[in-house]
Order: C-alpha cells, then sequence, then structure tokens
C-alpha cells in the first residue's frame, strides 16, 4: 500500500487529492482532438500576426541562431547558414482551418510572394543577388513570411500556452477573440452539455444558462452559439498570459 501510494505521487501533478492523500487524476475538459484543433488555429493566428511584424520576426531569427550559436560549439557545419524550415500543415489537426481568418490573411501573403520568387528565379538572378538589391523593408517582409511559415504551436496538451508561446502572443499583441469565436464547428459541438452551460453561465448570466438545462445538444449548441456570439470567450489554452 505504501508502494502504490509513493508511486501516485509521482504523477504530473495534474489531479487532487482524496480524502487519504492519494492523488485523483481530473477528466480533461478537452479532448485531444480538440486541444489540437484549437492550437492548430492558434497557430493559423500567430503566423497571420507575425508575417507583418518583421521586428518580431527578426527576434525569432536571432535568438534560434544565438542559441544554435552559444549552446553547443561542437555542432557546428560547413553549411554557411543552418535553419531548418518545415510549414506545418495545421490541416492534420484543423479540418476546419480552410475557413480560418488567420489562414486567408497568410496564404493571401504567401501567394504574393511565390510569385515574386518565381520571377526572380526565371530571371536566372540568384534569389540572394536580388535581395541584395531591395530596401531593407521588402527583405524584412520576406523575413516576416519564412518565419511566420515555420511556426506551429500545436500540442495535444491541454494546458494554457507554454511560456514561448505566450511570449509570442504577447509580442505580437495577439488576441484570439480577433480570429476564432466558438461555434458549433469549432468548439461546441465538441464539448459536453454541462461545459456549454457552464460557459454560457460564465459568459452571459447563470440565469440565462439555467433556461438551456432542459435543451437536448443539439438545441443547446444552436442556443449557446446565439449567446456567445461577439462575447470574445475564449478558453485557457487560447489565452495569452497577462504581464
Amino acid at each position: 500500500e505504501d508502494m502504490r501510494k509513493a508511486a501516485s505521487g509521482q504523477n504530473d501533478g495534474a489531479g487532487v487529492e482524496d480524502g487519504e492523500g492519494e492523488a485523483v487524476k481530473q477528466k480533461p475538459i478537452h479532448s485531444e482532438r480538440l486541444t489540437r484543433m484549437l492550437t492548430a488555429h492558434r497557430t493559423a493566428a500567430i503566423q497571420a500576426s507575425m508575417a507583418n511584424r518583421a521586428d518580431v520576426a527578426l527576434a525569432a531569427v536571432v535568438s534560434q541562431l544565438a542559441e544554435r550559436l552559444f549552446a553547443d560549439y561542437r555542432s557546428r557545419s560547413r553549411v554557411v547558414v543552418q535553419i531548418h524550415l518545415e510549414r506545418p500543415n495545421l490541416k492534420n489537426d484543423a479540418e476546419d482551418i480552410d475557413q480560418s481568418r488567420a489562414l486567408a490573411v497568410i496564404e493571401e501573403k504567401f501567394t504574393l510572394w511565390a510569385s515574386r520568387v518565381e520571377a526572380v528565379a526565371g530571371s536566372g538572378t540568384s534569389l540572394f543577388d536580388w535581395l541584395l538589391q531591395q530596401p531593407q523593408e521588402e527583405v524584412l517582409d520576406l523575413l516576416a513570411l519564412c518565419v511566420s511559415a515555420s511556426i506551429n504551436t500545436v500540442t495535444s496538451r491541454e494546458d494554457a500556452p507554454a511560456a514561448v508561446v505566450s511570449g509570442l502572443m504577447n509580442a505580437l499583441s495577439l488576441d484570439m477573440a480577433d480570429w476564432w469565436e466558438p461555434t458549433a464547428e469549432t468548439y461546441l459541438s465538441h464539448v459536453g452539455k454541462d461545459r456549454i452551460i457552464g460557459m454560457v453561465a460564465d459568459a452571459v448570466s447563470p440565469q440565462i444558462a439555467q433556461t438551456l438545462t432542459k435543451l437536448k445538444k443539439r438545441e443547446l449548441v444552436k442556443a449557446a452559439q446565439a449567446h456567445l456570439s461577439g462575447l470574445r470567450w475564449l478558453p485557457d489554452n487560447l489565452k495569452k498570459a497577462t504581464t
């Protein structure tokens, strides 16, 4: 029994203690699938914001380069500049991401720069030489797009945003309520009735929430969406940390 109690005390801290001092794991508010969907939308919003903030993008790139430079000198390579960039496919985690306002913003800018880069390639001039001839603001604008495309904050963990994610959100003055709202597709159909009623109680009023308790799930989702519209309600993992 003592060994069992000791083992239970080595969990990740997510839970409460029962009367005998043992940790009881709490059921997550969101499923793993919904958490990944929410954080995919968060990623798209950070990308869209970053694409227009060359100052933040520059700081992000320099910090990454400096960490690689000073963290381990033995990891040096003959390659002149080592930056790995992989654009995440957010549709893998959020099937509705095509409806995202943030994705529309980033895709518009991506398409514009793709045509410019293609034109440079067709002219026989190297991109490096072409960039050397451009105004600095143009180079920084492309830098911001490249950095934004590399961002991926998708996670299965239900916690509030990690410090590095909150840091980006604060630097970008990003409020997810500008990019996301709880609708049947984005949130309400994926959580239970108790969660929805609790949301309405917190965001609207306990009295309004009480009137919804007898509704079936489909009617409840429709009514809750109407009540929550425009109120800028966000789940914790879409909120930035306050400073």
